[in-house]
């Protein structure tokens, strides 16, 4: 995301979320309440499997996110048991989807078929309480997760805007095999007891751009030379890094912008415009832009 100063509103620069750390819901340690971060050490769980399974999922099929739900005891409701790709609070009003809901995943589990909507006018026209929240361009997958004749639950993945309308063959293909993998898991974890609870948190991982991505230190060097300021976001919508003139031109430090979202590090960012193009950028993987009022009278382009 780069930071410059406006000449006057309505002109501004371009917003680039960058996806390059990994999505915590902020520093070391802190972590929202419902979901947890993958651990580093020990033998894999079955939820750790399952976690590699879904990135290494979304690798082979190029989707920037990917949610994997479990079917809670009950039967009645599915629970997102592992994200990837977004901020948990993006992704928190579909932490938990009634089966009788009218929802992608939902369908795909009653129906046992793939549902594919290949853009907002196709979420729109089958899911228009889901295209008045989620009014961005981006494509989305929802496949049931079964083994045999059990269903375990549901997989979701998501395409940036730029994704073709249809799905290939090879996609189609390579998400049954995700599903049937992913049942496999459940299924073998199940057997051994080691079912994650469709009722506890939710994993949050990096998506596989995170965690192959070469070093960045000569990026780095390279932002800081440009003329205007520049920061990064993780996937959580936290600061990564930031160049010394963007903490200029938003007056102040980079120690307390490090870590943070930005409308809670600068509370003048806290406007529906900002997250909004946050959101926007986020879903469909392009540029925005917009400008705002740093309190006196200076104006920003983002």
């Amino acid at each position: 995301m780069g930071t410059r100063a406006a000449q006057r509103p309505g002109r501004g620069g371009r917003a680039d979320p960058d996806h390059r750390t990994s999505t915590g819901s902020g520093p070391e340690g802190c972590v929202p309440p419902g979901a947890r971060r993958p651990s580093r050490a020990g033998t894999e769980s079955a939820v750790e499997a399952l976690e590699r399974t879904v990135v290494q999922g979304m690798r082979d099929t190029g989707a920037n996110v990917g949610g994997l739900y479990l079917l809670s005891e009950e039967e009645r409701a599915l629970r997102l048991v592992v994200l990837s790709g977004v901020p948990w609070d993006v992704a928190l009003p579909w932490a938990r989807v009634g089966l009788s809901y009218h929802s992608p995943v939902a369908d795909a589990l009653r129906d046992r078929r793939l549902v594919w909507l290949g853009g907002p006018e196709e979420v729109a026209r089958h899911y228009p309480q889901l295209a008045v929240v989620l009014p961005y361009p981006f494509s989305l997958a929802a496949s049931a997760v079964t083994a045999g004749e059990t269903v375990w639950g549901g997989l979701v993945l998501q395409w940036p805007g730029s994704h073709p309308k249809e799905l290939s063959r090879a996609e189609r293909a390579t998400i049954g095999a995700l599903s049937g993998r992913l049942g496999e898991l459940m299924r073998a974890a199940h057997d051994g007891g080691r079912l994650p609870s469709a009722d506890g948190t939710t994993r949050l991982t990096p998506p596989p751009d995170v965690l192959t991505g070469p070093p960045r230190e000569p990026a780095d060097a390279f932002a800081e030379r440009l003329p205007g300021g520049c920061c990064s976001l993780n996937a959580d919508g936290r600061i990564v890094f930031v160049t010394d003139t963007a903490a200029r031109l938003l007056g102040t430090a980079r120690s307390r912008l490090l870590g943070h979202r930005p409308w809670e590090a600068l509370p003048w960012l806290n406007t529906p415009v900002a997250q909004d193009n946050y959101r926007a950028a986020v879903f469909s993987r392009r540029p925005t832009s917009f400008t705002v009022l740093h309190p006196p009278g200076r104006w920003l382009s983002f």
